[in-house]
Formats: structure tokens, sequence, C-alpha cells
């Protein structure tokens, strides 16, 4: 309904709180919205504790939204996900 009434950021919102963050961004690119705020897609990508999801997040608001790269939101995401890569090349050292 939210997307035949043209409200594409408040579908975007919708699927991302439905937990489809993928398709959420897919959507958004597709009909260029912009106006989304980074840091809930940050948020659920990291709760979800993926590192390919947080990554592929990171890197889409990285192309699609100017300015993002100097952000606070990028800053304190790329820190989790330096970290969550370090954790995991840890645990896999230790289990070899």
């Amino acid at each position: 309904m939210l997307r035949q009434l043209s409200l594409h950021q408040e579908y975007v919102i919708s699927m991302v709180q439905d937990g489809y963050l993928l398709e959420a961004l897919q959507y958004a690119k597709k009909h260029k919205v912009t106006n989304v705020r980074p840091a809930l897609f940050l948020e659920v990508a990291f709760a979800s504790n993926n590192v390919e999801r947080l990554a592929t997040v990171l890197r889409f608001f990285s192309d699609f939204i100017p300015g993002f790269l100097s952000s606070t939101d990028h800053n304190t995401y790329s820190q989790i996900l330096s970290e969550m890569n370090a954790a995991a090349a840890a645990a896999a050292a230790t289990s070899v």
C-alpha cells in the first residue's frame, strides 16, 4: 500500500523494520530514496551479527549517499566492522 501511494521513504523504513534489509536497500536505490537515515540500516545490520551484511550496508551508503564517508555513522560502524573482522579472524586462528 505504501509503495502504491509513492510513499517510498515510509515503505523502505517498513521493510527494514520487518527484517528485509537488503531488499530495502535495493528498493531505495531503484527509487532514488536518499532521505532515509543510514543509522537505521546500520543498527539492524549490526544487530544481525553478520559481518557481510554490515559491510554491504556500509558499502551501499558509501556509494549512494554523498558525504557519508565523512559522517559519524560511517566512522562508528567502520570501527565496529573492523572489530568484528578481527574477532572472526582470531576465532578462525584458534580453531586451526
